[in-house]
């Protein structure tokens, strides 16, 4: 009888061990407004990033805005590391210029100057990023988690919550 028990209780932690841990293993991370991380990241440094927004341009590089913050743009290049919803990106940019997209990457905040430079040069040069280095922030992405057509208003979907891998 003792044996059993022991297996019967093994069996019961092994269960709810694994709802448990399994539930927070397959929950995928929300994703950050880009105007918090363009506010939070400070100079010299990177993170890793899901991050939402509206995406423009062309396919290997544009820029993402957010409608909240639309005078920030980040600049972004494409590094993927998979091909998941590249075509479907590919096509909505093809007929709009424009989509929606949920994705992960590395967001850079602005970089320093050059150690080189002179001090004084240092203190009132601020390098950036993309063309004409104009943008102070960049992320390079490795995953598009989602994409969808952007409304005319720049405004995100109406739920957050429906952006998750399909």
């Amino acid at each position: 009888m003792p044996k059993i028990c022991l297996i019967a209780a093994g069996l019961l932690m092994w269960f709810f061990a694994g709802g448990c841990f399994g539930q927070s293993m397959n929950k995928e991370p929300d994703a950050t407004s880009l105007c918090l991380l363009q506010q939070k990241i400070t100079e010299g440094n990177h993170e890793t990033v899901r991050v939402f927004g509206i995406f423009s341009e062309g396919l290997e590089r544009g820029t993402l805005q957010d409608a909240a913050c639309p005078r920030e743009s980040t600049w972004v290049e494409l590094d993927l590391r998979s091909e998941q919803n590249k075509e479907k990106l590919r096509r909505l940019l093809d007929r709009s210029r424009r989509a929606y997209v949920v994705v992960e990457g590395e967001f850079y905040g602005p970089p320093l100057p050059d150690p080189k430079l002179p001090e004084a040069i240092r203190k009132s040069y601020h390098p950036g990023w993309g063309h004409l280095a104009a943008f102070k922030t960049k992320l390079v992405v490795h995953s598009i988690r989602d994409v969808k057509a952007a409304s005319k208003d720049h405004a995100k979907p109406d739920k957050l919550g429906d952006i998750h891998d399909k």
